[in-house]
């Protein structure tokens, strides 16, 4: 299984939570890692850097914005685990101009871990030496 960005599958938040949506956010790296997102309600969001509503993606219902402070970097053999165990599932990809949306709500969102952007600073420098990725930060 390959994962890209755009990718989208339900994964729960925590053990007691139910599904939620997550993006994978960029393509892997030369180390099989992936920035992941994930996606919840708007409701009560303290995180409204970016919203999502209805059409933007055939699992939204309703106002959603992304929750960038569940962001976090996760390795591809991670993820095809977690759907081998049917923990995920996979669902229709974002559209290009959502996942750039979403991409760009990394900078501008006051709520990302320093690690996770570190690790897509990191990326954004070997990619404007590499050029290796159109999908990344």
């Amino acid at each position: 299984m390959s994962v890209s960005a755009g990718d989208t599958f339900l994964y729960p938040l925590n053990e007691n939570s139910k599904e939620h949506l997550w993006v994978v956010a960029t393509d892997p790296d030369d180390d099989g890692r992936v920035a992941i997102v994930s996606l919840t309600s708007l409701r009560g969001a303290k995180d409204q850097t970016v919203i999502l509503r209805k059409g933007d993606h055939p699992f939204i219902k309703w106002e959603t914005c992304v929750y960038y402070s569940f962001a976090d970097v996760w390795s591809t053999e991670k993820i095809a685990v977690e759907v081998a165990a049917n923990n995920a599932v996979y669902l229709e990809p974002l559209s290009p101009d959502i996942l750039q949306l979403i991409l760009d709500g990394f900078t501008s969102s006051d709520f990302v871990k320093n690690r996770v952007l570190m690790y897509l600073r990191e990326r954004k420098r070997n990619r404007q030496a590499n050029a290796n990725s159109p999908h990344d930060f």
